[in-house]
């Protein structure tokens, strides 16, 4: 079954390509997620973390200089739900010019539903799904992204609400009290556990923000997406990527 399904994805990646060239080129931007922001920021692990033999990047104590790019999937307008998505780039992270690049989309953090993708009208309340597992180490997992208390001791959510508007204003006005996410990984069953924390800096310019490239396929040592489905998204990334130049 494992070997039909691995042809199968060889056999659909060219036909998914297509697809996603013609959509980004018809719209002349990403053919997914193509209206966002950009942000500065940093992933921190905290140092009473449990160590993960052959996963580097996720080592107890470490930092990352990190870009973050918040996203409207179909790019439906405000203030309508749409799929939210969270772009991570971490720089250098496994080397000079080898990055890691985390995708997340709105999910929620309970058991078996954080393998499904929710639309959301809020970057700051609820939570965002990798909903394809990952290989991180020895342990096959979800990644899932959720909102911590800002510095003012208010929830995300909270700050967000003193602005009115749609999902990206609201973004704008939580990252000045200080917006940050904790990494967690989870299974299909039990409780998520926590891994990183990750904190939003200073805003990206419009052009900075336009130039990023994302693609979950851009990795290192220890970590890798799993399931021939993410087999599918390094030729939809990067035909998307070509048809929007």
């Amino acid at each position: 079954m494992r070997e039909l399904r691995l042809w199968a994805a060889a056999a659909a990646g060219p036909v998914v390509a297509a697809g996603f060239f013609a959509l980004a080129a018809l719209r002349r931007r990403r053919a997914l997620h193509p209206a966002g922001v950009g942000y500065q920021g940093w992933l921190r692990v905290p140092i009473e973390t449990l160590p993960r033999p052959g996963v580097p990047l996720f080592q107890a104590g470490a930092t990352h200089p990190a870009i973050l790019r918040f996203s409207r999937g179909a790019g439906l307008p405000e203030p309508l739900p749409d799929a939210l998505g969270v772009a991570l780039k971490l720089p250098d992270a496994h080397g000079p010019g080898a990055d890691q690049d985390l995708l997340l989309t709105s999910s929620t953090d309970r058991p078996l539903l954080r393998r499904l993708l929710f639309p959301a009208r809020s970057f700051i309340r609820g939570a965002f799904s990798s909903a394809l597992p990952y290989d991180l180490g020895r342990e096959r997992v979800v990644l899932v992204l959720v909102p911590v208390p800002t510095r003012a001791g208010r929830s995300a959510g909270q700050a967000g609400r003193r602005r009115v508007g749609g999902a990206l204003a609201e973004l704008g006005a939580a990252t000045s009290d200080g917006l940050s996410f904790e990494l967690r990984t989870a299974r299909s069953l039990g409780r998520s556990q926590p891994l990183a924390t990750l904190t939003a800096g200073p805003a990206l310019s419009a052009g900075q923000t336009q130039a990023l490239r994302f693609n979950p396929w851009t990795t290192g040592p220890g970590i890798r997406p799993s399931g021939w489905l993410n087999l599918l998204r390094d030729p939809a990334y990067r035909a998307s990527q070509r048809g929007r130049t």
